[in-house]
């Protein structure tokens, strides 16, 4: 009865011995985008929150920074890794775009005195579109904590441009040349 007793503690001290070896996997990643930030500028940022080896689901924000353009969009997203290592390599990705930017507005009215038409500005109205879209890219972990990222996406807004008050498209991109951490 000793025997048995003695060889079950041994056989949970091998287990947690080797459980202990086993480095735990960081699930954080924060990315900021450093040639948007200096060319255009804009901030695009992304947090995301890697499930397991396969998975992971965060959310993307591109704020433009200049005073004649004020878009931000914000895009949740969930991404599905190709790669060997821990949510490394190629993927795709589905994100729902969440866009909010000032659309000019102008009235039209006919003049009779100079017999034409006239755009007069009414101001601008700040609109929000929300559509779904679809993406691929690579992230590599370098070190298990620098993390480099390249991807592009293009959604398609579900409200029209008559709608918005004139918006050129109802098209929208998600793109991302990061430089993050994981943490």
């Amino acid at each position: 009865m000793k025997k048995i007793i003695l060889g079950i503690c041994f056989s949970f001290l091998a287990l947690n011995i080797t459980a202990q070896e086993t480095e735990k996997e960081r699930r954080n990643d924060i990315m900021i985008d450093p040639v948007l930030l200096i060319a255009v500028p804009s901030i695009n940022i992304s947090y995301e929150r890697l499930l397991n080896k396969d998975m992971g689901v965060g959310i993307n924000a591109l704020i433009t920074l200049n005073n004649y353009d004020h878009v931000q969009q914000f895009s949740p997203y969930f991404r599905y890794y190709l790669g060997r290592k821990f949510a490394s390599g190629f993927f795709l990705e589905g994100f729902i775009p969440i866009t909010n930017n000032p659309i000019d507005r102008y009235e039209t009215y006919y003049d009779p005195v100079f017999n034409n038409t006239v755009n007069r500005y009414v101001g601008d109205k700040k609109t929000t579109t929300v559509g779904i879209g679809f993406g691929f890219g690579g992230k590599w972990a370098i070190k298990d904590r620098l993390v480099l990222e390249a991807s592009v996406g293009i959604g398609r807004r579900f409200m029209s441009s008559e709608q918005s008050y004139g918006a050129s498209t109802d098209l929208t991109g998600k793109f991302m040349g990061g430089v993050g951490y994981r943490f």
